[in-house]
C-alpha cells in the first residue's frame, strides 16, 4: 500500500475571505509530541499552508523536518480551518477514521528517513517534495486495524497532553500565588478593603495592613531590584572536556518550564547552571518567543551546561528557588528585557547586569519567602513528575510505533502494554 492510498498531500482548502483565522507557525509546531502548542489569529494573504481539523502538518525544511517538527491539527474553532508557514506539507487522510493513523505514519523512523533522503536544494535550505512522498510504502491494513493502531497510541499520547494540561494548571497556581503576594500585594489591599482574610491566620498575619502612601508597597517593605533575590550567571567550576548534561537552546520551551531531556556532551564553552536556576534566552526571537526554562532532574551537584544565549537565574535564600522562573515568565518583567535588548537587527541580546536592575518589592518579613516556598515547591515537584512519566510514556509510544505498524508485533498485545503504561 503507498501513502498516496491513504491520504491527500496539500489538498484544497477553502478559506473565507477578510476574516483572521488560526495561524500555525514554525515554532508553533513540536518535536516529539502530537499536541500544536497554539496558535495566533491572522488574516490570509492566500499564500502558505492551508489546512484543517484532523490534518497532519509535517516539517519540509533543514533542520526542521531532521529535528521531528510536526503535529496533528485540532481544536482550530468556528469552521475549524487555518493556514501556517509555507514549509509545512499537509497529510489529509481519505478517511477520518485514519487521522491518529496518518499521524503516526508522519512520526514513523522510515518515513522520517525516506523524507530526508528526498530533500533538495542548496545547502541550509534543502527541502523535500510532497510529490516525493506520496508512492512511500506502508503495509497493507485494513481501516479497522489503522483505527485500532491509531487508537492504542493516541491513548499514549492522550495521556502526555493530559499531563502537559496538568503542568500548565499547576505552573498557574504557582504563578498567581506569587503575582498576589509579591507584586499585586493582594493580602494588604484586601486587609485596607476590610475583606475576610482568604489565608491562614499566622500567614495572613504575616502581611502589612496597609500601602505605603510615598513608595505604594506594603508598609515595611522597601523597593530594592531583581538583583536582591536573584544571582544573575552565577559562577559555576567545570573543567574543559568534562562529559555533563548539556542543553541547547531548541531545548528550551517557549512556554512551560520543562526542557527537552539533556544529552551528554564534553563541555567546551557555555553557560553553567544546576538544579533550581531558571534560563532564560537572551537573543532575538528566542527571547521574545518566550523560551525559559526551570532546570530539574539532573541530581545534587550536578553541573550542566548550555548555549552562551542562556541567561542564568538563581535565586538568592531565602527566596525560593521557583521564583527566578516565575520571575522569567512575568510578563512586566519580559518586556524589561526586551526594551533592553542591544546589537544590530537580527542579532540583539539583552544584557544580564541591564536586566537585574529591575525594580522589585522585597518584604519586611523574610518569612513570607519560606511560607511562598512551601506552597510553590511541590507544584514544580509534581511537574518535574508528571515531565518524567511522559518521556516513558513517549519512548513506549516510539517503541510500538515501527512494531506496529510492520506487523512484528499484535495490536492486542500493544494495547496490554499501553493500558499498562497509561493506568
Amino acid at each position: 500500500m503507498k501513502l498516496k492510498d491513504v491520504l491527500s498531500f496539500n489538498p484544497p482548502t477553502r478559506l473565507p475571505r477578510g476574516v483572521e483565522l488560526p495561524f500555525i507557525d514554525m515554532a508553533a509546531l513540536p518535536t516529539a509530541d502530537r499536541t500544536i502548542s497554539g496558535f495566533v489569529l491572522r488574516e490570509s494573504s492566500g499564500s502558505g499552508s492551508k489546512f484543517q481539523n484532523g490534518d497532519t502538518l509535517l516539517a519540509r525544511i533543514t533542520p526542521c523536518l531532521e529535528n521531528g517538527k510536526g503535529g496533528l491539527v485540532r481544536h482550530l474553532p468556528g469552521d475549524g480551518v487555518g493556514h501556517g508557514s509555507t514549509e509545512f506539507i499537509v497529510m489529509r487522510p481519505s478517511r477520518k477514521t485514519d487521522e491518529d493513523f496518518i499521524y503516526y505514519i508522519s512520526r514513523l523512523p522510515e518515513f522520517r528517513a525516506f523524507a530526508i533522503q528526498q530533500m533538495t536544494g542548496t545547502s541550509g535550505r534543502q527541502r523535500v517534495a510532497w510529490q516525493s512522498l506520496q508512492d512511500f510504502e506502508i503495509v497493507d491494513l485494513s481501516p479497522s486495524a489503522r483505527q485500532g493502531i491509531g487508537a492504542a497510541l493516541g491513548a499514549l499520547d492522550d495521556k502526555i497532553e493530559l499531563n502537559r494540561q496538568t503542568n500548565e494548571t499547576l505552573e498557574a497556581m504557582a504563578q498567581a500565588l506569587f503575582r498576589d503576594w509579591f507584586v499585586d500585594f493582594g493580602p494588604t489591599c484586601a486587609k485596607m478593603e476590610g475583606r475576610e482574610p482568604y489565608l491562614a491566620p499566622d500567614l495572613w498575619a504575616l502581611f502589612p495592613d496597609r500601602l505605603d502612601e510615598e513608595t505604594g508597597l506594603p508598609e515595611g517593605w522597601r523597593l530594592g531590584t531583581v538583583s536582591d533575590l536573584i544571582e544573575f550567571n552565577p559562577t559555576e567550576s567545570l573543567k574543559k572536556g568534562t562529559i555533563t548534561p548539556y542543553i541547547d537552546m531548541a531545548s528550551l520551551p517557549t512556554s512551560g518550564s520543562v526542557t527537552e531531556p539533556p544529552i551528554l556532551r564534553e563541555f567546551g564553552s557555555g553557560m553553567k547552571f544546576r538544579d533550581g536556576d531558571a534560563l532564560l534566552a537572551r537573543i532575538t526571537p528566542c527571547l521574545e518567543n518566550g523560551k525559559a526554562a526551570y532546570i530539574q532532574g539532573l541530581g545534587d551537584g550536578v553541573v550542566a551546561w548550555g548555549s552562551t544565549e542562556f541567561i542564568v537565574m538563581r535565586a538568592r535564600p531565602p527566596v525560593p528557588a521557583p521564583v527566578s522562573y516565575l520571575l522569567a515568565r512575568e510578563n512586566d518583567f519580559r518586556g524589561h528585557a526586551i526594551r533592553s535588548m542591544t546589537g544590530t537587527s537580527g542579532r540583539q541580546r539583552a544584557q544580564a547586569d541591564m536586566i537585574s536592575a529591575y525594580a522589585a518589592a522585597l518584604p519586611g518579613a523574610p518569612a513570607l519567602w519560606n511560607r511562598l516556598g512551601v506552597s510553590i515547591e511541590p507544584l514544580f515537584d509534581r511537574i518535574a513528575a508528571n515531565a518524567h512519566e511522559s518521556r516513558t510514556l513517549a519512548q513506549t509510544r516510539d517503541l510500538l510505533l515501527p512494531k506496529l505498524m510492520s506487523g512484528e508485533i499484535r495490536l492486542r498485545d500493544a494495547e496490554k502494554v499501553v493500558e499498562e503504561a497509561v493506568a
